[in-house]
C-alpha cells in the first residue's frame, strides 16, 4: 500500500535567512536606492556643468520613492509589507502636534550635543574639511543643494533605517532592541565619514532618538522633518561651513563659561522635553509605554480599525 502523505513545502531559502539579517539588508537596499540615486544625479550634473539638474530631478525623484515605498503603488503582492514598513502617513491633529515638537527637540538636542562635546573636547578641524565638489556648485544653487540633499537624507535614510529595517525588528524582537540594533547598524553605515570620530556618540544617540519618535508616532514623517532639519544645519556649517567656522576652545584651555554652560544646560532641557513630548505621543496614539522585548503595542491594522 502506497503511503499518500503529502510532503510539507520546503521553506523559502528567505525565510531562512536570520531575521535581523534580513531587516538589515532590506533596509540597507531601500535606504540606498534613494541616496546613491540622488548622489548620482548630483555627480553627473556637477560634472557636466548642469548643477540645477538633479535639482529639478531629486523631486520626481522623491516623489516616486515615497509612492512606492509607502506601499500606494505598484507590485501588489507587497503592497501591504510596504505600508507596514512605512508606517503611518495620515496623522491626527495631536501627532502632527506632538511629533512635530519632538522634531524639534531632536535637532536642538543633538546640535547642543555636538556643540557640548566640543567644548568638552578639542575640536578636529581637519575632519571637517568641506568636500572638493562644493566648489563646483554655483554660488546660487549652493543653498538649494543643501536643502535637496538634506531632504533626500532625511526621507530616504529614514525609510530604510527607521522604516524597513527598526519596523520588522520591532515586530520580532520589541522596540527597545530593534531601536538599539538600528542604531548600531545606521552608525555602522556612516563610518566611512571624516567627521564621525568625533561625532560617533552625538550620532548613535542621534539615532536612537529618531527610532524611538518614530515607534512612539506610529510615523516616520516627524523623524523625517527632524532628520532633514538637523542635515540643513550640518551641512550649512559643520560640513560645508557655509554659516562660518567653529572656533570654541575646550573648557581644559578656557575653564567653564557661560558659552558651554548654555548648551550643556540646553542639552539637558531639550532631553528632558523630548521625554515628556514622547509620553504625550504615546498617549495621543493610545500606545503603552515599550516594554524591553516582546510584543508590540501597536500594529497598523490595529490603529486602522
Amino acid at each position: 500500500m502506497q503511503d499518500k502523505t503529502l510532503p510539507l513545502p520546503r521553506a523559502s531559502l528567505w525565510s531562512r535567512v536570520p531575521p535581523v539579517v534580513r531587516a538589515a539588508f532590506v533596509g540597507l537596499v531601500v535606504m540606498g536606492v534613494g541616496v546613491q540615486s540622488w548622489s548620482l544625479l548630483a555627480m553627473i550634473g556637477l560634472r557636466l556643468g548642469v548643477a540645477w539638474i538633479p535639482l529639478v530631478a531629486a523631486p520626481v525623484l522623491l516623489a516616486v520613492y515615497w509612492i512606492f515605498f509607502s506601499g500606494r503603488l505598484f507590485w501588489p503582492a507587497t503592497k501591504a509589507t510596504r505600508r507596514e514598513s512605512f508606517r503611518e502617513t495620515v496623522l491626527s491633529s495631536a501627532t502632527w502636534i506632538w511629533g512635530l515638537a519632538g522634531a524639534l527637540l531632536f535637532v536642538i538636542a543633538f546640535q547642543s550635543a555636538v556643540l557640548t562635546v566640543f567644548r568638552l573636547f578639542s575640536y578636529p578641524a581637519e575632519q571637517f574639511v568641506p568636500p572638493a565638489y562644493v566648489a563646483r556648485i554655483p554660488a546660487t544653487l549652493v543653498w538649494p543643494f543643501v536643502v535637496m540633499a538634506s531632504l533626500v537624507a532625511g526621507i530616504c535614510e529614514e525609510t530604510g533605517f527607521r522604516g524597513y529595517m527598526q519596523r520588522p525588528l520591532e515586530a520580532r524582537y520589541g522596540p527597545a532592541a530593534a531601536i538599539s540594533i538600528t542604531s548600531l547598524l545606521f552608525i555602522a553605515v556612516h563610518l566611512d565619514q571624516a567627521w564621525i570620530g568625533a561625532l560617533f556618540v552625538p550620532g548613535l544617540f542621534a539615532s536612537v532618538m529618531l527610532g524611538v519618535l518614530a515607534y512612539a508616532s506610529r510615523s516616520l514623517i516627524p523623524s523625517m522633518i527632524g532628520h532633514a532639519v538637523m542635515d540643513i544645519f550640518n551641512f550649512g556649517y559643520w560640513w560645508w561651513q557655509l554659516l562660518g567656522t567653529y572656533n570654541q576652545r575646550p573648557i581644559t584651555e578656557t575653564g567653564i563659561d557661560l558659552n558651554f554652560l548654555v548648551w550643556a544646560s540646553t542639552l539637558v532641557t531639550s532631553l528632558a522635553l523630548f521625554v515628556f513630548v514622547v509620553r504625550k505621543l504615546w498617549s495621543v496614539s493610545g500606545m503603552s509605554v515599550p516594554q524591553i522585548a516582546g510584543n508590540l503595542a501597536y500594529t497598523s491594522d490595529s490603529h486602522n480599525g
